[in-house]
């Protein structure tokens, strides 16, 4: 693409042609010094310029990819597909919002190419799309197209994603997908282009954007019953998990249906989570020798699986293999929980860094080896990235880890993270940067769930620990997630200062949700029912549109019910060093209760807070049940507290 057309000027054919040849001749000149690597540039692009327009640095290409025209690839058959030719003859445009406006303005869609840096990601089993001089013709004539580092910008990953990399995706200027899929072809990709081309065109240039209901609708109480009809609607009876195609450890829907089960004893859940969890563990979605789970399996009956390992996955089904083993009475599920924290700790952790890098890169051939023939091979590299939001889940499975399989060693490992990411990513007034990346510098592309994923980690560390030290930084992201990720009709958006991202309004609702559910969590520890208000405001934004999503809206579902349902406050008040104290904490913390918020505070040290909470001092330790300001119960032994928990937690149900 040439400069003027990258800038909205519309070159000739020819003279594209001829811009790629020279910038090819110039890669295999630079090529040539030494020192320098193909492809490699100095500088940084511009906002909207084209890559290698002589503007900036042309994105460099990914490694090759498992998915061919959109089907998974085995590693056996990749090796005898042909070498890829790499000519990277399209020039990439540098992602910007602007570009957004450019594309409604020019009535032609933006053709979003989403890649991974540390698995294989780009030319799909080993034929690159992009090598192919006629559909980079058809792309620069009528698209604009952008190559985006899904750690990069990881909010464009979330709303685009369509189930792995490379992901191609082509949106209107409203940021509204079009068309789009998974390791495609050359061919396949052409045809998305001009059915997407036809509908940009068809559009009226006067056409606005989707807005949010101007006022929040109310919240209907059915919403979460319908959730949970959807999670039952998509179950798949035969094997498992949801839907008839690849399966997916669907983690955030696995905890709704936990959370419902535990509230309702339905035994419809009960089956759903039985199937569920056991073949996941029995299935080849875990791996059976180093333990941990792969990111998903491409057959329904969770067989073949992709074989990289992702610390955003295995944290949260950690916790979910955890609680249903709690809840479930089964030791089994506990003893997966506790292989595949291990297996984070082992396989992940940095112990120069103290923080866990983001995942393994697959390798079918080393994890089809026993435990004796791995011993001989080099293991999957780690990526280099370091994210706040994964790291951030870590420590809430770590803690959840600690405390019901009794173990002291990983809560301390759950400090330790804890400490680091807030050492490395954390700035005071500007909340969590996103990501640490290869060279130990953080990135400062963050966003609403880097804020929020870290504010939760940070109040599981003041439940499970009572350790101070966490409360000013819980108290620095609460207020900024309020001022920088709040828009002016009250709804949450992704990015700060009221801006919304481009994409898909399900991970946007997602987003919101966990936000919410941080800040209704908060509200009570933080003695601050501002923060309620906030969250029930940002909620009710979408209390309609959350309906065309399905059992994707289980996060939504989760803040909902928190609204319509507050959580258990339980209050342990003694002297901090009392045995006694300590109990009621651990038993409070690790009694399976998903609607709770534990705390513990000192009689004399605390004052205050007990006054503003209207509790008394006794001569012993005792945990208060609170709801709502309205103690439901008083139990000074750790022995009783799990059962007086339940009954307490009955009480809230129907109030």
């Amino acid at each position: 693409m040439s400069a003027a057309f990258g800038r909205g000027g519309r070159g000739g054919g020819g003279g594209r042609r001829s811009q790629r040849s020279r910038q090819r001749h110039a890669r295999a000149r630079r090529s040539e010094r030494p020192g320098t690597r193909p492809g490699a540039a100095s500088g940084s692009a511009m906002a909207g310029e084209p890559v290698g327009s002589g503007r900036g640095r042309r994105a460099r290409p990914g490694r090759r990819a498992w998915f061919r025209d959109g089907e998974p690839v085995s590693a056996s058959t990749r090796a005898d597909l042909p070498a890829e030719e790499g000519a990277m003859a399209l020039s990439w445009l540098e992602w910007s919002d602007d570009l957004l406006e450019r594309a409604h303005r020019e009535r032609r869609p933006l053709l979003l190419h989403l890649v991974c840096d540390w698995g294989p990601c780009d030319a799909g089993a080993g034929h690159d799309p992009w090598s192919d001089e006629a559909l980079c013709d058809l792309v620069e004539q009528s698209c604009l197209p952008v190559r985006v580092d899904k750690d990069r910008l990881p909010e464009l990953d979330r709303r685009y994603q369509r189930g792995g990399w490379p992901t191609t995706v082509l949106i209107d200027g409203f940021g509204v997908q079009l068309e789009g899929g998974v390791g495609l072809s050359a061919a396949r990709i052409a045809r998305l282009v001009q059915r997407a081309v036809a509908r940009c065109q068809g559009q009226s240039a006067a056409s606005l954007p989707p807005e949010l209901p101007a006022e929040p609708l109310p919240f209907d109480a059915g919403i979460p019953a319908a959730i949970e009809r959807s999670l039952m609607a998509d179950f798949d009876e035969r094997y498992g998990g949801f839907g008839d195609g690849p399966k997916f450890p669907h983690t955030e829907a696995l905890d709704y249906a936990l959370l419902r089960h535990a509230e309702a004893r339905n035994p419809r859940l009960h089956e759903i989570l039985e199937k569920t969890f056991t073949r996941m563990a029995q299935g080849a979605l875990q791996d059976h020798v180093d333990g941990g789970f792969f990111r998903y399996c491409a057959r329904r009956d969770w067989s073949q699986p992709h074989t990289e390992k992702l610390l955003e996955t295995n944290a949260g089904l950690a916790r979910n293999v955890l609680e249903c083993g709690q809840l479930m009475g089964r030791a089994d599920l506990l003893a997966v929980g506790e292989r595949t924290v291990e297996a984070l700790l082992r396989d992940l952790l940095d112990e120069d860094v103290g923080l866990f890098h983001s995942g393994l890169e697959p390798d079918d051939e080393y994890y089809a080896l026993d435990a004796a023939a791995r011993r001989t091979r080099r293991p999957p590299a780690r990526s280099q990235r370091m994210l706040a939001d994964g790291n951030a889940r870590a420590v809430s499975a770590l803690l959840k880890a600690g405390a019901v399989l009794a173990r002291l060693d990983l809560t301390q490992r759950a400090v330790a993270v804890a400490e680091s990411l807030l050492r490395r990513l954390w700035r005071r007034g500007r909340g969590m940067l996103h990501v640490l990346d290869e060279t130990g510098a953080a990135q400062h592309a963050s966003t609403l769930r880097d804020q929020a994923e870290m504010a939760r980690a940070l109040l599981h560390l003041l439940q499970y620990t009572d350790d101070r030290r966490f409360a000013a930084p819980l108290e620095d992201l609460v207020e900024h997630i309020t001022a920088r990720y709040v828009d002016t009709g009250g709804a949450f958006t992704s990015l700060a200062d009221g801006r919304r991202s481009a994409g898909r309004l399900d991970a946007q609702i997602v987003d919101a949700a966990v936000a919410g559910e941080v800040l209704l969590r908060a509200s009570l520890l933080l003695g601050r029912p501002g923060l309620r208000d906030v969250a029930v405001r940002a909620l009710q934004v979408h209390a309609d549109d959350f309906r065309r999503y399905g059992y994707a809206m289980a996060a939504y579902g989760r803040s909902v019910e928190l609204v319509l349902h507050p959580p258990l406050h339980i209050v342990v008040v003694g002297q901090r060093q009392d045995a006694l104290s300590l109990a009621l904490l651990r038993a409070a913390s690790a009694t399976y209760l998903p609607s709770r918020v534990v705390q513990r505070l000192d009689g004399l040290a605390d004052a205050p807070v007990l006054q503003r909470l209207c509790l008394p001092v006794r001569s012993r330790p005792v945990a208060f049940v609170m709801r709502q300001g309205v103690c439901l119960d008083e139990v000074a032994d750790a022995g009783e507290l799990p059962e007086a928990l339940q009954r307490a937690n009955a009480r809230r149900l129907q109030a």
